[in-house]
């Protein structure tokens, strides 16, 4: 089974309710685990909104070139999201998503940070995506 089946099946079991994270990076014919993890949600009292903070998902492959799985299901509203990359000199990342889903989430203030290393965005996507559905975005190194 390869590394994105299991991905797609980690996702569909995990759906809305929790965070993927895919543990290992390395080359292409490393086997990365997957596992589901525990989405930490925090709610400001305050001002009575609530915010999800969850653990950066790793992009699987070498320091030329890693995929990261974002799972959309269920929707998101202004969730933040970091992608910890294999290397520091990657480009902006391609998107593939279920052509059904195109035009239903977007992406703001994508960024690199931690000295190219970390790849930030906040997401926005509606609450009918069913679970299972998620982005995939793909890094290559600058030429």
């Amino acid at each position: 089974m390869t590394t994105r089946t299991r991905t797609l099946a980690a996702i569909a079991a995990l759906g809305a309710a929790g965070t993927l994270v895919l543990a290992g990076c390395g080359s292409s014919s490393d086997t990365a685990a997957t596992t589901a993890a525990d989405t930490a949600a925090a709610t400001t009292s305050t001002t009575g909104t609530s915010t999800s903070a969850s653990k950066a998902i790793p992009c699987v492959g070498a320091e030329e070139a890693c995929s990261a799985m974002v799972p959309i299901g269920g929707g998101a509203s202004n969730k933040a999201i970091s992608i910890e990359l294999t290397g520091t000199n990657m480009a902006e990342p391609t998107i593939e998503v279920d052509p059904e889903y195109e035009g239903a989430y977007e992406i703001s203030d994508a960024r690199f940070t931690t000295g190219g290393s970390i790849y930030e965005f906040t997401l926005n996507a509606v609450e009918s995506i069913p679970a299972g559905a998620d982005l995939e975005m793909t890094f290559a190194q600058k030429k």
